[in-house]
This record gives structure tokens, C-alpha cells and sequence, in this order.
């Protein structure tokens, strides 16, 4: 990727991470980059596109060889065992690319969270859904997947407020702890049997 390109990107992704779709002009942009806005304007040809692009380029072929990977492993449990802890650590490697996220959930622009469905995630997303009906065909596999973001998404963000509280022990902030709570809470649930 040309370097104009790639400064671009890091630099728009921060900037909407940090302000949201809404909070960011070109203008912004291109003062954050020293870049004109003409000279944006020939890389991408509007905000939209601009955002789509920095979205990608954080979480970019993050999760394509997983699902690869994955796929050649035929005991669902132990896909979802691997599956928990490389989620983890591609999301905790991308604070810019959660932030985003929750922004967008906030927001609730249908057009922006359809293109997060449609062109960041869907790979992941269908994985995710087959695999959740095989573990837990009673269950509703969409839901599944709705439930495995909230977990791991909720998880990082609330490292900050788990360090202060009363209970809190180093390892709570471990993210092999955490891989492996959301995997049993998933496979185990909350039940004495």
C-alpha cells in the first residue's frame, strides 16, 4: 500500500475511533495528515468510502486464515476453544477498531452497521453461525454470534473498571483467563450439573 494511502488510514481510523462517523470532516483528515484534501479526494472519493477502508485496514485479514484454520478442525468445541482465544487477542490488538464498533452500535446508522455486516465481518460472522448451530442446534445461531461480540467486545472494554473493583485480581486482566471464561461460560453455562 502506497504510503500516502496507509497514513491516511491510520490516521482517519483514530480520528473516527476517537470522534465517530459524524465527528470527523475531510478537513480533519487532512490536517491530522498534512495531506490536501484534494490529494484524499484522489484516494478515495468521499468520507464513506474513507471510513469503510480505515475500518478495514484495522481488522483486515485479522480473521480469514482463522476461519481457514478452523474450518479444518471437525470437533466444534474444540473450534470454538481456539476460535475464543485468537478472537480475543485480534480485538484487544485493535482498541481502535472496538471503539469503533461500539460507536456504531451507539449511533445505530443502519447504513453503517449494514456495511459492517456486509463487508468487515461476514466471513467471521457465518463462521461463527454455523458453528454455534452445531454446538447448540436449540439455540438461535444469530443470536450466538450477537452474544460471542458482546462477550468478547465487553470483556476487553471492561478490564478498566474490573482492575478497581472490590474482587479484582491480576489475572482478571489476563486475556488467556478471559479466553478461557467465555469459552466455558459457552459451552458450560451457569449451571451446577
Amino acid at each position: 500500500m502506497e504510503n500516502t494511502q496507509a497514513k491516511l488510514l491510520e490516521a482517519s481510523a483514530r480520528l473516527f475511533a476517537d470522534q465517530g462517523y459524524e465527528g470527523v470532516s475531510m478537513r480533519q483528515i487532512a490536517r491530522a495528515t498534512g495531506i490536501t484534501q484534494a490529494a484524499i479526494y484522489h484516494h478515495f472519493p468521499n468520507k464513506a468510502d474513507l471510513y469503510l477502508a480505515a475500518i478495514q485496514s484495522v481488522y483486515a485479514g485479522r480473521t480469514e486464515a482463522l476461519v481457514s484454520e478452523l474450518s479444518r478442525e471437525p470437533d466444534p468445541e474444540k473450534q470454538l476453544s481456539l476460535l475464543i482465544p485468537n478472537l480475543i487477542r485480534v480485538f484487544d490488538e485493535q482498541p481502535e477498531f472496538r471503539r469503533i464498533y461500539f460507536r456504531e452500535l451507539l449511533a445505530g446508522n443502519r447504513a453503517r452497521l449494514q456495511m459492517l455486516s456486509e463487508q468487515v465481518f461476514p466471513e467471521i460472522s457465518a463462521f461463527v453461525d454455523e458453528l454455534m448451530k452445531e454446538l447448540a442446534p436449540h439455540m438461535d445461531g444469530h443470536l450466538m454470534v450477537l452474544s460471542l461480540a458482546g462477550l468478547l467486545f465487553h470483556h476487553l472494554e471492561a478490564r478498566k473498571l474490573s482492575e478497581v473493583m472490590d474482587e479484582a485480581r491480576p489475572e482478571h486482566q489476563d486475556l488467556d483467563t478471559l479466553s478461557s471464561h467465555i469459552t466455558n461460560l459457552l459451552l458450560n453455562g451457569v449451571r451446577r450439573r
